[in-house]
């Protein structure tokens, strides 16, 4: 079956199973995903510190674990870490939340609209005390803001960081970097580019440089999208969830409605996930 992504050549920006299943995604939609990772998750400098915070939060050492992104999710279960029943999971939005239930953990806490380690801070804090809290354990990429460890720490509670990942570039191969700057589209062209996080689009604008107008934008939430603005890109399309696969069904059906691929542009004004 095909949708209203048939025919774009769409440029898929992390590779793994995450780029396989949204690489499926478009394909079924009767797009041509081509998947160029931009960047991939690397251990961090200091393994030994990541390694005593992880084997502390499996002995029970915390009252409150946090997690801003996926991607800290996924370094929970690369390592085996098994979060005790005793210590609750604060989780910045949907689709953080959606990743720890997948890894087998409850979440007991996620902020209410907009999905930013902001309002993940304040509200938790604004519903809990520091002597029932606990100490709290944030886990997150080096480029992760310390946003919710310096909320937490001013309002006198106890945490400890742990940076269980670095987020690094990985250089596009020639001929995508070529399709990308085509100002016509001819063999190879890329027609749409899925921005996911501020990282991806630092390494697009380092690696490519401004886009032709041909080429549309389309970021996974407003907080991707003002980063993406910042660095100079025209943002086509933001998803209304903070989710790859709500984005790439919004541009399907934005496709339909129109007669081309990426015309439709959706601004919302909530949900930010901090993905590096």
């Amino acid at each position: 079956m095909t949708g209203g992504l048939r025919g774009a050549r769409v440029l898929v920006p992390r590779g793994g199973a995450w780029g396989a299943r949204v690489g499926e995604a478009i394909a079924r939609r009767g797009g041509e995903p081509i998947i160029a990772p931009l960047i991939v998750s690397a251990p961090p400098r200091d393994g030994d510190a990541r390694d005593r915070a992880f084997a502390a939060l499996a002995s029970g050492s915390y009252g409150w674990l946090f997690v801003t992104s996926a991607a800290s999710v996924e370094q929970l279960v690369a390592h085996g870490v098994a979060v005790p029943p005793q210590t609750r999971i604060a989780a910045v939005g949907p689709a953080t939340a959606r990743a720890v239930e997948q890894a087998g953990f409850p979440v007991a806490f996620v902020p209410e609209g907009e999905s930013s380690a902001k309002a993940l801070a304040r509200q938790w804090c604004a519903a809990h005390a520091p002597a029932e809290a606990g100490r709290s354990l944030v886990v997150r990429s080096d480029l992760a803001s310390a946003t919710v460890s310096d909320e937490l720490q001013l309002r006198g509670f106890g945490v400890d960081v742990c940076i269980s990942y670095r987020t690094i570039g990985v250089d596009l191969a020639p001929d995508v970097v070529a399709g990308l700057r085509t100002p016509d589209r001819g063999a190879g062209a890329v027609d749409l580019v899925l921005l996911t996080s501020l990282s991806v689009a630092r390494e697009l604008r380092r690696q490519v440089g401004a886009l032709p107008e041909r080429v549309r934008v389309a970021s996974i939430g407003p907080g991707t999208t003002r980063d993406a603005e910042r660095l100079g890109f025209a943002v086509a399309h933001t998803a209304g969830t903070q989710s790859i696969d709500a984005l790439v069904a919004e541009l399907d059906d934005a496709a339909a409605a129109s007669s081309t691929p990426t015309s439709h542009s959706h601004r919302p004004r909530s949900h930010r996930e901090d993905t590096p």
